[in-house]
C-alpha cells in the first residue's frame, strides 16, 4: 500500500510549524516538549484552506478519515487527547486543536450529531455522507479500491485552542468546553465566582482577595502534566472553570478540584455534569483521591459531587469568607 503515501496529509515540522507551537506553549505553559501532530485537512490547497476557515471562523469542530488508510500513516492517525497543529496545504500553520474525542464506526453508521459538528456544508447527514463518500471514493480509485459504506471510519472531534481570539469566539457551534487553560481564564473565572458568592451569599472583597491569591499561586506552580483546566468560552467571554490541581497536596497520589463555576446563562443546561465530567476523567486516570471544599447552600454542585462518587466528610461552621456557612470538606478515593 505504498501508494498511500500521496495521501498522507502531515507536514514536516518547519522552523514556522516549531515556533507556531512553541507560542502557543509560551502563552499556556505547556511543556514545548508534548507530543503534537502537523496536518492539513483534504487533499487540494483549495479544500485544506476551506476547512482550516471553518475551523478558525465557522462551526468546524470534527472531521473523518478512512481507519484503514490513518493505521498506515502515524502522523495523521488521531490520537485520543492529543495535540495537532493545523496548516494550509504548503505548511503554513494557522491553528492549534486538541482532539477531545475519537471513534471507530462503519460509514454507515455516521449520525447526524457528527455530521453537524464537522460543520460543512448545510451539515445535515445526507449532505455529509454525500461528501464525504465522494471524497473516500476519490482516495480509494487512487490505489484501485471500491468504496463500501461498510468500511469503518475515525469520527474525531476537536476543539480549537490557538490563536487564542479565534478559540473564545466560537462561531456557529454553541458554547465550548476547552482542554486548556487559556490566558485569562482564571481571572474571569475569579470575577464569576465572586459576582456570585457576593450576589447570591453575601461574601465580600476579602472573598475576592483570597480567591485571587489562590489563582495566582496555581498559576505560579502549574504543570500540565499534573494539573488540569477546562474553559467554557462563547462569544468572546468565559462562561464557567473547573480545575484539578495536583499541586495542592504534598501527597502525588492526591489531588484537589477548584473553581467550579458555570455562569448563570448557561445553568440548566447541563454544562455542570459535562464539565465535572471531563475533569473527573482526567483525575481518574491519574490519582487515588480526590478532595474539594464547598458549603451547604450550593445543593445543584453537591447532587453532582454525590454523582460522580464524593463523600461528605466534615461539615462545621466558618466565616473565613465573611458571613458564617456551613463549610464542607467532600472525598472521592479509587
Amino acid at each position: 500500500m505504498s501508494d498511500l503515501q500521496a495521501f498522507d496529509n502531515s507536514v514536516v515540522k518547519s522552523p514556522a510549524v516549531q515556533q507556531f507551537w512553541a507560542d502557543f506553549c509560551v502563552a499556556t505553559r505547556l511543556d514545548p516538549a508534548t507530543p503534537y501532530q502537523a496536518w492539513y485537512f483534504g487533499d487540494t490547497p483549495a479544500l485544506a484552506h476551506e476547512l482550516v476557515e471553518l475551523v478558525l471562523n465557522g462551526p468546524k469542530r470534527a472531521t473523518a478519515g478512512l481507519s484503514e488508510f490513518n493505521d498506515q500513516m502515524p502522523g495523521v492517525k488521531p490520537v485520543a487527547g492529543g495535540f495537532s497543529v493545523l496548516t494550509e496545504h504548503d505548511g503554513t500553520p494557522r491553528a492549534v486543536i486538541r482532539t477531545t474525542d475519537l471513534q471507530r464506526r462503519p460509514f454507515s453508521d455516521v449520525d447526524a450529531a457528527f455530521a453537524w459538528d464537522e460543520g460543512e456544508g448545510d451539515r445535515t447527514l445526507p449532505d455529509w455522507k454525500d461528501g464525504h463518500r465522494s471524497f473516500f471514493t476519490r482516495e480509494l480509485s487512487a490505489v484501485g479500491r471500491a468504496f463500501d459504506e461498510s468500511m469503518t471510519v475515525d469520527l474525531e472531534r476537536f476543539e480549537l485552542l490557538y490563536p487564542f481570539e479565534a478559540a473564545l469566539r466560537p462561531i456557529d457551534c454553541g458554547p465550548r468546553l476547552l482542554p486548556c487553560l487559556v490566558p485569562g481564564a482564571l481571572a474571569a473565572s475569579a470575577m464569576l465566582q465572586t459576582r456570585y458568592y457576593a450576589r447570591d451569599h453575601g461574601f465580600g472583597v476579602f472573598f475576592e482577595a483570597g480567591r485571587m491569591a489562590d489563582i495566582a499561586d496555581f498559576l505560579g506552580r502549574y504543570d500540565a502534566k499534573r494539573d488540569g483546566v477546562w474553559v467554557v468560552v462563547d462569544g468572546g467571554t468565559v462562561l464557567g472553570t473547573i480545575v484539578i490541581d495536583g499541586g495542592a497536596s504534598r501527597d502525588s497520589a492526591q489531588a484537589q478540584l477548584r473553581w467550579f463555576i458555570v455562569a448563570d446563562a448557561l445553568r440548566g443546561r447541563g454544562w455542570g455534569r459535562r464539565m465535572m465530567r471531563a475533569a473527573m476523567d482526567f483525575a481518574t486516570s491519574r490519582y487515588a483521591r480526590l478532595r474539594l471544599g464547598t458549603f451547604d447552600a450550593l445543593h445543584a454542585a453537591r447532587h453532582l459531587y454525590e454523582e460522580f462518587g464524593f463523600r461528605k466528610v466534615l461539615e462545621r461552621e466558618s466565616s473565613e469568607w465573611g458571613p458564617p456557612v456551613r463549610e464542607q470538606h467532600w472525598e472521592w478515593t479509587r
